[in-house]
């Protein structure tokens, strides 16, 4: 009958309404998860400024900390006297920056700010003692500095961080998320020419900041030979033939400094001669500064505000942090209701001088 098809026809339309609806949330929930994903594998990003009367010392530690974050920070950022904080939250967004590190100093001591843009966290270290980069290379024997390692981001090491401890499993992944992630199926090992080791003593409470150069050495064969393959021309003047000096020395270089666990057979070719696939090589590790030895001080929910999840020499009571939590929660709602109220009063004046005209 006529009523029972026109029924059936309108049973339809729902049902195709009703999936279109979903297809549509289905699409939106895969871009917005793309999007995501996206943001997810950019880089972080970061600037590294002083504030206020500093030094001319910890000026040129933050230059130092800024050739650590190479290539992802802002290189040759100029900070003038009057920039705020908000300064550098509104330029941050367009730029992709994600972290912020700020130098501090006061009458006590050296400070350092670490937060994320653009609602923090924000972590705060006391610097105990420091050495600069040119302090560092100039008691190396023999400082190993190219250019080129510069152009790609350090690998960060972590050692003996407690997971157990809430303050330190935060530090520790608020401390993972300011570096490059590495994608172990797709990295390639020449790349990674830094490392940034962060070590922590649990019985001091201080945590060593250090950064090394990497580089692999061949193992396996003799001084002469290791000569010979890093192009190095010897004098042969003594010889009577090559084999001589060849075979004049069956001890490899690296075998009286290297332990056997430095030894890696490569899974990939890395820079320097002889270090090809699949070749004994041992890895070295030689530091090019700057040295930093930290203390957490605080940790905060914001940016450089908020709630206190840890203070290394306050301690409160639940109670006191309940009556922060209300004091808080009120006067956000008083700055809230003050910006409606000045929102409303300039539309009653606009409204005003509208009629007047």
């Amino acid at each position: 009958s006529l009523p029972s098809a026109s029924r059936l026809f309108q049973n339809m339309g729902r049902v195709l309404k009703k999936k279109r609806k979903q297809k549509r949330k289905l699409r939106a929930s895969q871009k917005a998860r793309a999007a995501q994903e996206l943001e997810d594998q950019k880089p972080p990003r970061s600037f590294v400024i002083h504030r206020g009367a500093v030094g001319k010392e910890i000026q040129q530690l933050a230059l130092d900390v800024r050739k650590i974050m190479e290539p992802y920070t802002a290189s040759h950022l100029k900070v003038r006297q009057n920039n705020v904080l908000k300064d550098f939250v509104h330029v941050a967004g367009p730029l992709g920056v994600t972290h912020i590190v700020v130098f501090t100093k006061s009458e006590m001591s050296i400070n350092m700010k670490i937060s994320r843009f653009p609602r923090g966290p924000t972590v705060t270290f006391r610097v105990l003692s420091y050495a600069l980069m040119s302090d560092v290379l100039a008691s190396l024997k023999k400082p190993r500095t190219t250019l080129n390692q510069y152009k790609n981001p350090p690998m960060l090491i972590m050692n003996n961080f407690p997971t157990d401890v809430k303050h330190m499993k935060l530090l520790t992944t608020f401390m993972q998320s300011s570096f490059p992630t590495i994608n172990v199926q797709h990295v390639k090992l020449s790349e990674i020419q830094r490392c940034v080791l962060l070590h922590y003593e649990e019985e001091t409470n201080v945590i060593e900041y250090r950064h090394y150069n990497i580089r692999a050495i061949p193992v396996g064969m003799s001084r002469q030979v290791g000569k010979l393959v890093k192009s190095k021309v010897p004098d042969l003047s003594r010889y009577q033939d090559i084999s001589e000096y060849v075979l004049g020395g069956n001890v490899s270089e690296s075998e009286f400094e290297d332990a056997e666990e430095a030894r890696v057979s490569l899974p990939q070719a890395l820079p320097g001669r002889g270090n090809a696939t699949s070749q004994q090589s041992a890895i070295r590790l030689t530091e090019i500064g700057p040295r930093l030895s930290l203390q957490l001080v605080k940790v905060e929910s914001g940016l450089c505000e908020g709630e206190v999840l840890f203070h290394q020499f306050v301690t409160k009571t639940k109670e006191e942090v309940k009556a922060l939590r209300r004091k808080k929660a009120s006067s956000k709602r008083l700055k809230i209701q003050r910006r409606k109220q000045q929102e409303a009063n300039v539309r009653k004046k606009a409204t005003e001088k509208k009629t007047r005209q």
